[in-house]
Formats: structure tokens, C-alpha cells, sequence
């Protein structure tokens, strides 16, 4: 094993191929080729002695040897990031820095209150919040890209190696623009539903498979005209324009009603409740930063 080899493109590559799956898409985002991409693969596993990936029809997975080498490149990786930041004053030694993924029913509301209160506490602080889907985000955390995630409880396959700490539920509720048909309707029949466009969460999600069955035991058919979006200020607008209605958690609309902005209709969405939570790395402790903005979270919670 020639360690000599070694160079930091080898590490990120490897970093990248695994957070995608795929190595069209992992050269993309490292701005090369596909081409550069199999060649910096092939020239790692020489140096490991050791095949790293295994070619399947639509991506590509990890094998055990990579899988190990993966949560040390992270670590190698973000090391390095850290010390350079560091060497160039950012963040300053006394400074607190953590890293959040937040879905959208944390980013909305209770997020930003956590991160106000920790703002008025600390009088160094370097936060970032990294939005993306549940699996995107999921992945980064077990990459150490992310310190932890605020959000909807993600699928379990997305879940190994990590925790969860459950803080409340919330269910999905339906929501139009106010002087909508069914704003004022006491209580509209779920069948009614079809007849409209419908934005709802991305196919394939958790959360929209929660919607679905939803829609099922209301022995509601999916309406034809669907809009997939996870961006909550689209969604809103959207809404303004036409006599859609949105299927969201109630975390990202609940400033939208709390404001007249959108108005919730009266159809009971009880039976999609679901779990509300921080989501860390099971085989590591978090940093102070991360630790702080924790407890931030949970005194925001207690005060709603």
C-alpha cells in the first residue's frame, strides 16, 4: 500500500461518488468528467488493494472496504477544512460553529427562533443551515458534512448509523389561498380533492407515501394535476395564482395561517401524524456548537 500516492482529489472523489450513487452525477459536481471520475476510482483502489465500488444498472455502491475508507476520508476531509478555516480566522478560536440540516417544518418556524435565542446568548457564533431533501440531507450527516439535522423522521434505510430524539408530532395538513372555493366550507369532502391541482411532497419520500395513504383510506384517487415541490415560498405563491391546494406539514404553513396569508381547511388530517426530531451520528459525540444549538431547540420548544 503506497501511501505516497495519496492526494486529497482520491478522498474527495471517493466522498462524492458516495454521497451520490452515481458517477455521472459525482463528476458534475466536482466539475469533471466521468471519465476523470473512473480514473481517480480506479487509482485509489491500486493504492488500497481493494475494489471500492461495485457498477449496477442505474449507479453504484460501496463495498465494505470503501464503506470503511468513506467515514475516514470524512473525517480527514473535514479536518482539514477545519484547519484551514482556522488558519485564515474563520471561525476565530473563541468562535462557536455548527453545521444544521433543516427540512422545511423546522426552517420555517422553530428553527430560526432556536438560532435567534442562541444569537442573544453567545457573542461568537458561526451557524449554517443546509436545506435538502430527508435522503440528502441524511447522507450528509453520516458523512460529517452536517453536524445534525431538525426535521420529519427520515425513511429507516436512511437512518443507519444515525439517532433520533423525537420532540413532538405534527401532522400534514391542507391549505388553499384565502377566498379559495373551499376556504369557507365547513367541512369539504376529501373526494373534492381531485378535481383540483394538488402540490404535494416528492414522489418516493416518506412523507408523500404518508399523503398517499391518506388519500387512500378517504377512498380518494390521486388528482391528475400534481405539482412536486418542496420549496415552501413557491408553494405560497403558486397558491395565490390558482385554486390548488397544498399538502404540507403543519410546521411549514403554520406562519402562512398564523398570518392570513393561507387559510386550512377543515378536512381531519389526524392520521398523518408524524414524528419531529434531531437526527445526529450515533458513533459520535457532537460538538459544543452543536450541543448548544441543541439545547436552543428544545427551551424554543418548551416555551411554544
Amino acid at each position: 500500500m503506497n501511501f505516497g500516492r495519496l492526494k486529497l482529489r482520491h478522498l474527495q472523489c471517493l466522498v462524492m461518488v458516495a454521497q451520490e450513487r452515481n458517477l455521472v452525477r459525482a463528476a458534475q459536481a466536482l466539475s469533471l468528467t466521468q471519465p476523470a471520475v473512473s480514473k481517480t476510482i480506479a487509482e485509489l483502489e491500486d493504492i488500497v488493494g481493494r475494489q471500492l465500488l461495485v457498477r449496477r444498472r442505474h449507479g453504484v455502491d460501496l463495498t465494505p472496504a470503501a464503506e470503511v475508507l468513506l467515514r475516514h476520508a470524512v473525517i480527514t476531509l473535514r479536518s482539514i477544512r477545519e484547519g484551514l478555516d482556522l488558519a485564515g480566522g474563520q471561525p476565530e478560536r473563541d468562535q462557536l460553529s455548527v453545521v444544521i440540516g433543516a427540512l422545511p417544518n423546522g426552517a420555517m418556524h422553530v428553527l430560526p427562533a432556536a438560532i435567534a435565542r442562541l444569537c442573544e446568548a453567545e457573542p461568537a457564533l458561526r451557524v449554517r443551515v443546509a436545506s435538502g431533501t430527508n435522503a440528502q440531507l441524511m447522507a450528509q450527516l453520516r458523512q460529517g458534512e452536517v453536524d445534525l439535522v431538525f426535521g420529519r423522521l427520515a425513511e429507516p434505510s436512511d437512518m443507519v448509523g444515525l439517532t433520533f430524539e423525537h420532540l413532538y408530532s405534527e401532522p400534514l395538513v391542507l391549505v388553499v389561498r384565502p377566498g379559495h372555493p373551499l376556504a369557507a366550507a365547513r367541512r369539504p369532502r376529501p373526494s373534492v380533492l381531485a378535481s383540483l391541482p394538488l402540490v404535494v411532497p416528492l414522489s418516493g419520500t416518506l412523507i408523500r407515501r404518508t399523503m398517499d395513504a391518506f388519500l387512500i383510506a378517504q377512498g380518494c384517487a390521486l388528482p391528475r394535476r400534481l405539482v412536486e415541490a418542496t420549496d415552501a415560498f413557491f408553494a405560497c405563491h403558486f397558491l395565490m395564482r390558482t385554486d390548488a391546494v397544498w399538502f404540507a406539514p403543519f410546521g411549514v404553513v403554520e406562519g402562512f395561517l398564523a398570518q392570513g396569508v393561507l387559510r386550512k381547511l377543515a378536512i381531519d388530517t389526524g392520521s398523518t401524524q408524524g414524528p419531529v426530531g434531531l437526527s445526529m451520528r450515533r458513533a459520535s459525540q457532537p460538538g459544543e456548537g452543536a450541543r448548544r444549538l441543541v439545547e436552543a431547540i428544545r427551551a424554543t420548544l418548551r416555551a411554544r
